[in-house]
């Protein structure tokens, strides 16, 4: 297949997508497979699309389907397969680990590392990003032309760019939802458009503050040695297993952990959450560094207080009082710099029934701009990575086999069922956030209890069970919009 990224010299407008995170990469992907043309806006300037490099995702089967086997992308580069997962105390002491089934398709990745890999696939050199990659400057507002079938968009920079669709892919903070549902004006002022937004598509803050960074963990280091621990069965079998690790919070320490290796066991990818009431005093990067979620890097001032593990009183700022002995947490902190360390506020949408297109279609809202969610189920980057293809596809099978229209490709990646499905994760995720963060004496014993004698098939079916909305999504696509061998044929 040969492909220009020279819009140029093709017959069709380009689509336009908005954001060049995981959701708009793999959107432009699946575009650049099917020789649509295209073009990516992106806020942040080009040495900070994925400069973050603590944030990490879970890869569902459907996302890792998606990625490895229609886009044909060796993820086997960028991602850990789970084998076992193992629940631990605050003390690091286990509770359980057990082996996951050993054809789960599941795995851990790191941002920066997933977002540079699929640049480069999007982009094999500069040449190929000139007239193609719009950095630095963001999307200011949109303005569409249902009659002519066209969507003009208008950058920070006053630069307008004209498409035949324009796809958000732009996050939880996305400028192209707040011109669909939150009243963005382009003629007012900051303070005023903000003031329209939380009105009318306010945020819903989670009652929960997430820490998360990435540490290296080099062959026989203090923390190498700690994690290598957590990841060996118990019993007879004492064969090396890549598992997740998670901690509990107790009536005593408030913050639960989250550990999972990536690039290939060389980094520790570590989350830390606590309940919060409010989100005062978040920090705030003005959205220099966008795969923050909103937040910012720690202090080293900061980060003394707020990891202070001589600190246990419940008059205590830090975040991991009440731990005296993990070593695994204790080090994982210690080794990660605290400009490297993000403090954000987890939040989703207070309105969960809006649609995710616009009356004339040719807006569609992906990922978290359409449904952002607490990363407590790990959905988030999977519903955006299934949203991207199947916009992707249909908009190709509209522009290629003229079959039918881009609006009407909109309208059939728009599914009742998805909103309805989504809106239930994002529930869920909520539900899951306040459960595993409370000190509650109630949840505290039901936590223990679930996650010590669940059965291993059960705690599989969950996982699965999360991703199924992924599942039955790309299902439609290729049962009632373009099968399998249509997908490959527009591919050739």
């Amino acid at each position: 297949m040969t492909f220009s990224n020279n819009i140029t010299t093709t017959k069709h407008l380009p689509v336009i997508i908005v954001g060049a995170g995981p959701c708009g990469l793999v959107a432009a992907l699946a575009l650049k497979k099917y020789g649509v043309p295209f073009v990516i806006v992106e806020k942040a300037s080009r040495s900070k699309i994925s400069s973050n490099a603590g944030s990490g995702f879970e890869l569902a089967p459907t996302a890792v389907e998606i990625l490895r086997n229609r886009l044909g992308i060796d993820i086997s580069k960028i991602i850990s397969y789970y084998r076992g997962m193992r629940v631990i105390t605050s003390a690091g002491k286990t509770i359980r680990h057990s082996e996951l089934a050993p054809d789960y398709e599941g795995g851990s990745v790191n941002r920066s590392e997933m977002q540079n890999y699929m640049l480069d696939l999007v982009f094999p050199s500069v040449k190929d990003e000139e007239g193609v990659l719009f950095c630095g400057s963001g999307l200011e507002s949109y303005s569409e032309y249902g009659a002519q079938g066209n969507v003009v968009a208008t950058l920070a920079s006053g630069e307008t760019i004209t498409g035949c669709v324009l796809l958000a892919c732009d996050g939880i903070h996305s400028r192209v939802r707040g011109v669909l549902h939150g009243g963005y004006d382009s003629s007012q002022d900051w303070a005023t458009n903000v003031k329209v937004g939380n009105a009318k598509d306010p945020l819903h803050f989670c009652n929960t503050m997430v820490y998360w960074g990435k540490t290296p963990m080099t062959k026989g280091s203090a923390l190498e040695q700690e994690f290598s621990k957590t990841q060996k069965t118990q019993g007879k079998k004492k064969d090396p297993c890549v598992s997740f690790v998670f901690s509990l919070t107790t009536l005593r320490a408030p913050a639960s952990f989250f550990f999972v290796p990536s690039n290939h066991g060389s980094m520790l990818n570590w989350a830390v959450t606590i309940y919060s009431e409010t989100p005062e005093g978040v920090k705030n990067n003005n959205g220099k560094d966008l795969t923050r979620r909103g937040g910012g890097p720690l202090s080293e001032e900061e980060k003394k207080r707020l990891f202070d593990f001589q600190s246990h009183g419940r008059g205590s700022e830090s975040v991991v009082r009440g731990i005296k002995d993990f070593p695994l947490a204790q080090l994982a902190i210690e080794e990660t710099p605290a400009g490297d360390i993000t403090e954000a506020g987890l939040y989703d949408r207070e309105h969960l029934d809006v649609p995710f297109t616009s009356e004339s279609k040719l807006v569609a809202l992906l990922g978290d701009s359409a449904h952002p969610q607490t990363p407590l189920l790990g959905q988030g980057v999977n519903m955006a990575i299934t949203d991207a293809y199947v916009y992707a596809t249909n908009i190709a099978v509209a522009l290629k086999s003229k079959n039918k229209s881009v609006k009407q490709a909109i309208t059939d990646s728009d599914t009742e069922l998805r909103r309805t499905q989504a809106k239930s994760i994002v529930s869920e995720a909520r539900f899951w956030c306040n459960v595993t963060t409370s000190q509650n004496v109630f949840f505290v014993f039901f936590n223990w209890l679930v996650l010590k004698f669940i059965p291993t098939n059960e705690f599989m079916n969950q996982l699965i069970q999360t991703d199924k909305s992924n599942k039955e999504y790309l299902l439609n696509l290729d049962e009632n919009q373009c099968s399998l061998k249509q997908q490959e044929s527009l591919m050739q």
